[in-house]
């Protein structure tokens, strides 16, 4: 739409120039009254045409029409100078700047073809009152042919400024597509979520292919049901640009899916073989997305796991080779959600695996057995009652499980010791956060994940370790995963402590809120304890430690 836009400006603005001067030739043939009531109407149309190209909403709903009517009234308006000239007069000329406009804006020729008979026609009755001027040795019939033969020149003129710009826009639109294709199929490697990648796709699809908007549809493998995954309107497109009808959406969506095939709606209504009609006097592309799926029954078979859908503007038919952009971005983004899938499948695989290990270490002691699980699920409470979004629980989630698997590089002498560390033991100790981001790093987990698993030691007096971060420099998740590892430090038992009695537990977490702890956290916290909810969390460490207790205890008495 921008092209078009850009494309009737320039018209617009060589209007004022060209029938104005053209009328100012005439002026000595047409009365005063005549003349300066034609130049106010071209002055009148020539600014509503440029009040409609000001806006693109505007241009959208009205510009296209617009500028058809303005050229039907330039031609009128050159016919008027036509007839109040005389025979040997050059204004027909004029007639040339209305088939031009059209060859400049338009690449159809069927259209030109009507412009070019159409002002041959105007031109001939705007001639007849000229017949009976003509000097002797002159028939009518040769100034008609003879003025019909330049407008024909010119109507071939505008043939060619059509098809040069043609070819033109179309090579620099290829270049444009090609280096968008290269940009959007190297950055497809980087995204680690569906929806981002989702975004992105849609987002150049739609802009490179000039229409108004687009959406995403994704195969829930579970349900089975189409979902919406990515929605985008183009920034210009204004009201012109609003999407059909999700119903509408839906039916060209199901329809590809069924046939595997694409879907196309021209501009009114005009649909390609075996489609079904629509309503929408909205053209509309969908392809579908194709890849390899592990659920298909044969290597050869390709799955359809969603629907790239693209709308355009009332009225404006797509590009000619906006079909093969879209068919081109839909493959490789099919491609790229499969690869994005087998590598988020392997990576939760490994995370299984370091769960698994992190558990494991934690089950050598009975008495820190279950620590990252609680730890999770005390900074998972906390965090709802902080109402942090769905998407930081997950960083949340996955940082607490896997806190402490660096302690799997911490000797079992100083893990499990009864008295006081030594200052080396005590400096091994510190070292475990560190030891747990370099095992998560290879993972690809994201950087706020292996932030919180890296910091979960720091103080909000900024004296924690492993680098005494400033309280500034402590995110909310951080916080909740501090305190919540120091609450089940305090509320479970160790092999040198039983556990804090609940009056010196809360006495405890007043005194550190504010000087270690972040406040806003531990109130939230404490919150929980008062409503019960921390008390489920320990039932089964506290039932696994006292029946240990109290086989030590028989232990000793024997």
């Amino acid at each position: 739409m921008d092209k078009r836009r850009r494309a009737e400006r320039l018209i617009a603005s060589l209007r004022w120039l060209v029938i104005i001067l053209g009328l100012m030739t005439v002026s000595d043939a047409m009365p005063r009254s005549y003349l300066f009531a034609a130049i106010g109407l071209v002055a009148v149309y020539n600014g509503l045409l440029i009040y409609c190209l000001v806006d693109a909403d505007r241009f959208a709903q009205w510009g296209r029409k617009c500028s058809i009517v303005v050229r039907l009234l330039d031609t009128v308006v050159i016919s008027l100078a036509v007839m109040a000239s005389g025979p040997n007069s050059l204004i027909y000329l004029l007639y040339w700047f209305v088939l031009i406009s059209f060859g400049f804006t338009s690449s159809d020729t069927r259209k030109l073809s009507f412009a070019g008979a159409g002002v041959i026609c105007a031109n001939a009755i705007a001639s007849i009152p000229s017949f009976a001027f003509i000097p002797g040795g002159s028939t009518w019939v040769s100034v008609l042919g003879t003025r019909s033969g330049f407008i024909l020149f010119g109507f071939l003129v505008a043939i060619y400024v059509a098809q040069s710009r043609s070819k033109e826009e179309l090579a620099s639109d290829r270049g444009s597509y090609l280096q968008a294709i290269l940009d959007c199929g190297a950055k497809l490697t980087s995204f680690r979520s569906v929806h981002e990648l989702a975004l992105y796709v849609l987002g150049s699809a739609v802009n490179e292919t000039a229409t108004a908007g687009g959406e995403l549809l994704m195969l829930n493998a579970d349900t089975h049901e189409l979902e919406c995954e990515a929605f985008y309107s183009a920034p210009d497109s204004g009201t012109a640009g609003e999407a059909p009808s999700e119903s509408q959406l839906r039916s060209y969506a199901n329809w590809v899916m069924g046939s595997r095939r694409e879907f196309l709606i021209k501009t009114g209504g005009k649909i390609s073989e075996d489609q079904t009609a629509s309503n929408d006097q909205r053209p509309a592309i969908a392809v579908p997305l194709l890849g390899q799926s592990s659920d298909t029954n044969s290597e050869s078979e390709s799955a359809v796991l969603g629907v790239l859908i693209v709308w355009g503007y009332p009225g404006e038919d797509f590009a000619d080779d906006a079909q093969d952009i879209l068919r081109i971005f839909a493959a490789i983004t099919g491609a790229a959600i499969i690869n994005l899938r087998l590598y988020t499948d392997l990576q939760k695989s490994f995370l299984r695996t370091l769960q698994s290990l992190a558990k494991g270490l934690e089950a050598r002691d009975e008495y820190t057995s279950g620590h990252s699980e609680r730890v999770m699920q005390i900074a998972c409470l906390i965090a709802e009652q902080l109402d942090v979004p769905s998407e930081s629980m997950d960083a949340l989630r996955n940082a607490s499980l896997l806190h402490d698997i660096g302690k799997i590089g911490v000797p079992d002498a100083i893990l499990r010791k009864a008295g006081k560390l030594t200052a080396e033991e005590w400096e091994a100790m510190r070292r475990h956060p560190i030891l747990s981001e370099q095992i998560c790093r290879p993972l690809g987990l994201s950087e706020e994940i292996l932030f919180l698993i890296l910091h979960h030691h720091e103080r909000l007096d900024g004296k924690g370790y492993p680098a005494n971060l400033p309280p500034q420099e402590q995110p909310l998740l951080q916080r909740i995963l501090v305190v919540a590892d120091s609450f089940d430090a305090m509320r479970s038992r160790r092999p040198y402590r039983d556990r804090m009695p609940q009056d010196e537990l809360l006495s405890e977490l007043n005194r550190s809120a504010g000087r270690t702890l972040d406040p806003t956290v531990v109130d939230a916290h404490m919150r929980l304890m008062e409503q019960g909810d921390v008390d489920p969390v320990y039932e089964g460490h506290d039932y696994l430690i006292d029946n240990v207790f109290d086989e030590n205890l028989e232990q000793e008495a024997a």
